[in-house]
This record gives C-alpha cells, sequence and structure tokens, in this order.
C-alpha cells in the first residue's frame, strides 16, 4: 500500500532544508521538488525528491502524485520562483492540493518591489524612498531627486538573477555611477528601481517570522536580529541571533493583519540612525533562509501551518529562547574575511556581532548531526555554482 504523502516542499535550498526537517519531525511523510540541484535533495527528511526539468513536468508530477492520494496533499513554496508557479497554476491545484491562500494574491504584491513600495504607503509603513526607472528616459527624469548612494534593484529578483550573478542588488556610489551601470541592464531582466539606503550596519536589522492564519492571527511568531550578512550588506543573513524586539513584532503583526495575510511569512527591518524609525525592507511570502534559528529557539513556524491546513488544533505557544546564535557557515566565513579588510568604497559601516562570543546554543543553515549529507554535498554544490557562473 502506497505511503501518503502529506506535503510537498517547492525548493531544495537550505530554506527547503529548513522545512523538511521540522515538517519530517512533525510526523509528515514529504517529498521535496526543484529544478536546482539545492543541498535538501540530500536529506533524509524526504521520502524522495523530484528534479522535474521545468514547471510543465513538476506540474504533471503534482497531477499523477494528487491521482494516487486518498486526501489532499500540502504545497509549500520556499523560493519566489515557486511562488510564481502556485499563482499561475492556483486554479487547477487547489482541488486536489492545500496552500496558503496569499499565492496567487497579496504574495504578488509583495514580491514586486515597486507595488511592495507603494503597499506600505497605503498603509503608513515606513520604508525606504524607491524610484521607478523603466528606462533611461525614466532616469533621467529623477536622477536629479536621487540620494547617494543608493541601490538598483530588479522589481522581480529572480527574473534578475543570471544578470546579478550571485548578487542581489547594484550599489551606485554617484550619479555619474548610477547612469553607467543602468547602461549595463539587459533588457529582458524586467524593470528597475532606485531605492535610498538606510545607513547604519547590517546588525542593525531585525526579522520576524510566522504563520499567519486565515483569521491574521499569528501563530509561532519569532524574533532575531541579523549580524552578518553576504553579500555583506545587502545580502541573505549568514550569522543571526534569537533576540526578541517587541516593535519589530508589533509593527509585522499590525502590517499583515491590515493587508490580510494569509500564510509563512517573514519580514525584515532596519532602524534608520537618522530619526531612530523601523523602516521595513520587504515581507517574504514563505519561509526564508534563516526559519532553521526559529526551529531552534523553540518555535515551529512550518509546523504550524501544516496542521492548520490539515485542520488540526495548533500547538501550545511558548516564548523563543534568547540568545540562539544560527550561523551559514561558508557564506559567513566569507562575510567575516570582507570586513577584516572592507575596501574603502564600502558604504556601510561594519556590523556588531561580538554578542556571538556570549550567546548560549549554536546551530547551523545545512550542518545537523542527525543529517549530515547536505552539508557534506553543500561545497560541492558551491564549486558547481561558481563554475557555471565562471563559464
Amino acid at each position: 500500500m502506497q505511503t501518503h504523502i502529506d506535503a510537498v516542499v517547492l525548493g531544495l535550498s537550505p530554506t527547503g532544508l529548513y522545512a523538511l526537517r521540522e515538517l519530517q519531525q512533525a510526523g509528515l511523510h514529504l517529498i521535496g521538488a526543484d529544478q536546482a540541484s539545492g543541498c535538501a535533495r540530500f536529506s533524509r527528511a524526504a521520502r524522495r525528491c523530484w528534479t522535474p526539468r521545468d514547471d510543465a513536468e513538476l506540474l504533471r508530477r503534482l497531477h499523477e502524485l494528487a491521482a494516487a492520494q486518498t486526501a489532499p496533499t500540502l504545497l509549500l513554496p520556499t523560493n519566489d520562483h515557486y511562488i510564481e508557479f502556485l499563482g499561475r497554476h492556483r486554479a487547477e491545484l487547489a482541488t486536489a492540493f492545500r496552500f496558503a491562500s496569499c499565492y496567487g494574491g497579496i504574495a504578488d504584491e509583495l514580491l514586486d518591489k515597486l507595488r511592495f513600495h507603494a503597499l506600505c504607503r497605503r498603509h503608513g509603513v515606513a520604508t525606504p524612498g524607491v524610484w521607478h526607472v523603466p528606462d533611461a528616459q525614466a532616469l533621467r527624469a529623477v536622477i536629479a531627486d536621487m540620494p547617494y548612494p543608493c541601490l538598483l534593484k530588479p522589481a522581480l529578483v529572480h527574473k534578475a538573477r543570471p544578470f546579478l550573478r550571485g548578487r542581489k542588488l547594484l550599489v551606485a556610489r554617484s550619479r555619474d555611477e548610477l547612469q553607467a551601470l543602468f547602461a549595463t541592464l539587459p533588457p529582458d531582466s524586467g524593470g528597475w528601481l532606485v531605492q535610498e539606503i538606510v545607513p547604519g550596519p547590517e546588525s542593525s536589522i531585525t526579522v520576524f517570522g510566522a504563520y499567519v492564519d486565515a483569521s491574521g492571527q499569528s501563530r509561532q511568531p519569532f524574533v532575531a536580529r541579523k549580524l552578518r550578512q553576504y553579500p555583506p550588506g545587502f545580502g541573505s543573513a549568514s550569522l543571526a541571533l534569537s533576540e526578541h524586539c517587541a516593535e519589530t513584532q508589533e509593527r509585522s503583526q499590525s502590517f499583515l493583519r491590515a493587508i490580510g495575510f494569509h500564510g509563512i511569512c517573514g519580514t525584515e527591518f532596519k532602524r534608520d540612525p537618522r530619526d531612530g524609525m523601523l523602516k521595513i525592507i520587504e515581507i517574504n511570502p514563505r519561509p526564508t533562509l534563516w526559519f532553521g534559528l526559529s526551529h531552534a529557539a523553540g518555535k515551529r513556524i512550518a509546523t504550524a501551518w501544516a496542521n492548520d491546513m490539515r485542520g488540526y488544533p495548533p500547538q501550545p505557544e511558548r516564548a523563543q529562547t534568547d540568545g540562539v546564535v544560527w550561523r551559514y557557515l561558508a557564506k559567513d566565513l566569507a562575510a567575516a574575511r570582507f570586513y577584516r579588510d572592507p575596501p574603502d568604497d564600502f558604504v556601510l559601516p561594519p556590523p556588531q556581532p561580538h554578542v556571538n562570543r556570549a550567546a548560549g546554543e549554536h546551530t547551523w543553515a545545512v550542518y545537523d548531526r542527525r543529517d549530515p549529507l547536505p552539508a557534506l554535498v553543500e561545497p560541492l554544490l558551491f564549486l558547481r555554482k561558481f563554475l557555471d557562473r565562471r563559464g
């Protein structure tokens, strides 16, 4: 008799690895799926992993799975590509699968940086200044108003990823540099934005994660502080600390309720030293890279999602354990090396990760002694990605 598959985790990066491990510990039978060969493909947390050539093959496999199941299977996207995939195929998948209602709805606004900025303005949420520059004429019209240095960001990050080659954005230190960078943008990379830089070290960034149910209640809420990022200054967390911040949690929950969000999410804020305000940087409508820290600090965000999607009662809420340090070792070593001798033109001060020395428990983005293979394979995946970019 075939085992029922409780959930399919879409994406096999370290973010997908977090979801697979937590859900497997909660007793779910899982499939992982991704076009890319991520480290989670080698985890024992999944019953099996799919590596479809494209979205059409993934859709076919999902329909075949649904035909063999006697109850609906859950779908959890862990990257932006699969959020868009669910949005496109929401109607046909909804008959046999269960997933959060944000996909195909508010998630589209959160992924698009320009629409997200407009959403923040409508709800009175402080955010860095943003200017839309779809073409050179639009850039000329607003370039005199830009603060320098500033960021040049794709409106949809995943569409510009081949051009960015591992970066999330570009930094312009002057008007001339902004014009020169804009001239290099490929026409098929989507729209671009110029964004104000919130000054101060990246260790001033706080993050919030939770599962928000259909009534707007945040379950298993968790708050942390970034200590370092990779790429330095404007990347993803490489070193983080569980540390409660009531203001970050309250602002996140209030905004999520106001926009009617339903699903797993991670918000990011940075405190602006010029006015002391917390300013929102982004909301990811999915698990994010640092969610393994929430698990180590006693929260079960993915489990809360799965219980609610299946109609199970919520697990008890308890206070998070503060002082837990999470590290993405390979990337944080590179970030730490960068900050030992940053270039003269780097636009932010170095972070302040000294609290790491006094912290208690440590946990890792990929390594787990009970599931060691992903950490053993990941260096080879990094090497292959590096060679592909060089080629």
